[in-house]
């Protein structure tokens, strides 16, 4: 049984699928690779179509790495069993040592069979064994990857070119073959070079200010250079209510939000400001 290719119209007009990008690109709860991207989200929903997916079924499990569609491999088990075809799944101990996945298919159409197979070793010979989720996950991530070697070769007409797991292409992927995306809300951590930059920015160039402000610091905080913690430091060393702006004589307060620019370019505008307003001061 060959997969049915579903109309577009029969799931929803393009423009509805406009709007709900449109929407969805400012969600937290979609991947990550899809945040802010609506053409992205747009593409995944047409594709999504051709194996009758609503929306957020094709952003969870259709991806485009490098240019390359692929599936997550529970997604292509789940297409293939819905076509009326059968797969079985085995983990066997090879005669080498070791352990390796065995995927075995069979058509209901044709009755034509095929055999895949994964191992160790040739996780191994991938460059794959080192990965943390190899090693964690070391049977998921074998049947995984013989899953999308049996699809390709078996079940083309089902998977329709994206018979790749997202590894197989570029990404890194968790123990269900899911892309693993750096969250773009999380607190950015600062390589040491650039938190002891600011630092010393702050400190007016004063080495000998910044090389005890920072030996505090890590005292106290050890290794934690996330953005925020670092921004906090800084705000200090420039004055706790210096983001309350600088009030000059006729008590006009000028905003200077040091949290959103670069802390040496807020020095530099409360100094250029210190000069067009002689008489302005910094408020304590």
């Amino acid at each position: 049984m060959s997969q049915e290719i579903v109309p577009i119209n029969s799931l929803g007009s393009f423009d509805l699928l406009v709007k709900q990008a449109d929407v969805l690109g400012e969600s937290r709860i979609i991947p990550a690779a899809y945040r802010n991207r609506s053409a992205d989200i747009i593409a995944a929903g047409l594709a999504g179509q051709s194996f009758g997916w609503d929306i957020m079924t094709s952003l969870r499990n259709y991806h485009v790495i490098e240019g390359t569609a692929s599936l997550r491999p529970e997604a292509m088990l789940g297409l293939v069993r819905r076509a009326g075809h059968s797969v079985t799944l085995n983990l066997i101990a090879e005669t080498s040592g070791g352990r390796a996945a065995v995927a075995s298919g069979k058509r209901a159409d044709t009755g034509d069979e095929h055999t895949a197979k994964f191992s160790e070793l040739d996780a191994k010979r991938a460059g794959l064994s080192g990965k943390k989720n190899w090693q964690t996950y070391l049977d998921s991530m074998l049947t995984w990857r013989a899953v999308s070697a049996l699809c390709r070769v078996l079940f083309p007409d089902v998977v329709l070119g994206a018979g790749y797991v997202p590894e197989e292409i570029g990404g890194d992927v968790d123990a269900t073959g899911t892309p693993v995306q750096d969250d773009p809300f999380a607190d950015p951590t600062l390589p040491v070079a650039e938190a002891k930059r600011r630092v010393l920015a702050a400190c007016d160039g004063d080495k000998e200010m910044a090389r005890q402000v920072w030996g505090d610091y890590t005292a106290e905080h050890g290794e934690d250079l996330r953005e925020s913690a670092i921004l906090d430091l800084v705000e200090r060393l420039l004055g706790d209510d210096i983001e309350d702006g600088v009030v000059v004589e006729d008590g006009i307060t000028i905003p200077q939000k040091v949290e959103t620019i670069e802390t040496e370019k807020s020095v530099l505008i409360l100094e250029s400001l210190l000069e067009e307003f002689p008489g302005a001061t910094v408020k304590d």
